[in-house]
């Protein structure tokens, strides 16, 4: 029946290699109100206007296939996306457009948004640091915290690597263990996303920068964090045992404290529900999502937006093994207890 390819050749239309094929897409900032649109991608319309501003320039709309798809439109996508979690389809449906494409477009977009990393997710410098001893101070009554450091586990698919079973965290589901350090108004001084699910906590501190930076004495101030962390002279751990009256104030504060990074966490995982569902790519991928989703977070707290109500909380992450803590560090621990907590 090849023939019939050619059969009335002469009354064809002529071939046109640069015809786009028209879609119906819709634009959610004209077609929701701000309600609706609010409920759809959790931030104002003004907000994701001001997103779809800062990145429209790294975006083009010419690597798609059909009617291009403008540099906003892929934003929304994106955005649709991250906010609520859902299946690509879902996603495309709402924008009219195909499933693959969306895959594509989030990849981009989040790609984009991470290179604004260093814009938006800063560790704090000296006169920083010294702000954030004040506020620290004034909400949990711990001295010296220049910041509050936990691991957060984002679920995964299974990944299809040889490797695999490094991504099964303790609680048997597949993860990347994010290590994030928090700010007194709850936002990401510091995040590290690419360690596999079953690796501890103080193993990640203990390779990253920010331990070193902390090792060559470039900050003044200390951390908080959980018993799953060693205790050192700049990261200080709650007593599990604690029997004086100057350790347990010690630990009374300490945990309000360090409630700050965990209250963080809620309300960074509640404004991206795709961080509670199950991110179903490779892993490589999902770690840009992470960072993506960190960095539209520190916009929005910068920008004003409200923080989303907290859904559900997640159950503590308790850690799996007390570290090993040498002398001096447990030394430094009970000398700052006495000196700040006995009266």
């Amino acid at each position: 029946m090849d023939y019939l390819d050619y059969f009335n050749d002469d009354e064809r239309a002529p071939f046109r290699p640069d015809r786009r094929v028209v879609m119906d897409r819709s634009n959610p900032l004209n077609d929701f109100d701000e309600i609706n649109f609010r409920d759809h991608f959790r931030m104002y319309k003004a907000t994701a206007a001001d997103i779809i501003s800062l990145l429209e320039t790294r975006l083009s709309s010419d690597s798609f296939r059909g009617m291009p798809i403008p540099p906003s439109l892929q934003v929304l996508i994106t955005l649709r996306f991250l906010a609520c979690g859902t299946f690509h389809r879902e996603t495309g449906d709402l924008c009219g457009v195909s499933e693959p494409t969306v895959c594509k477009i989030v990849h981009k977009v989040c790609k984009a948004i991470c290179e604004l990393k260093d814009d938006y997710i800063k560790f704090p410098d000296a006169a920083g640091q010294a702000n954030y001893k004040v506020e620290f101070f004034e909400y949990g009554n711990f001295p010296g915290v220049i910041g509050c450091i936990d691991g957060c586990h984002i679920p995964i698919k299974c990944p299809s690597t040889a490797d695999s079973e490094e991504y099964r965290n303790r609680k048997n589901w597949f993860s990347i263990n994010v290590q994030s350090v928090c700010t007194p108004t709850m936002q990401f001084s510091n995040i590290v996303a690419r360690w596999k699910g079953a690796t501890h906590d103080s193993r990640i501190f203990q390779n990253s920068c920010l331990y070193a930076q902390f090792e060559g004495g470039q900050h003044s101030g200390i951390i908080l964090g959980d018993s799953g962390y060693a205790q050192t002279n700049f990261l200080f751990t709650p007593y599990l045992h604690a029997v004086t009256p100057e350790q347990q104030r010690y630990n009374q504060a300490h945990i309000r404290t360090r409630g700050t990074v965990e209250r963080m966490f809620g309300v960074w995982k509640s404004r991206f529900q795709c961080l509670r569902n199950t991110l179903r790519f490779e892993p490589r991928r999902c770690c840009i999502v992470i960072i993506a989703t960190a960095v539209l977070h520190n916009y929005l707290k910068q920008h004003g937006c409200p923080d989303p109500q907290m859904e559900h909380r997640d159950e503590p992450d308790l850690p799996m093994v007390e570290p090993d803590n040498d002398r001096y560090g447990l030394a430094c621990r009970d000398a700052f207890a006495w000196r700040h907590f006995s009266q």
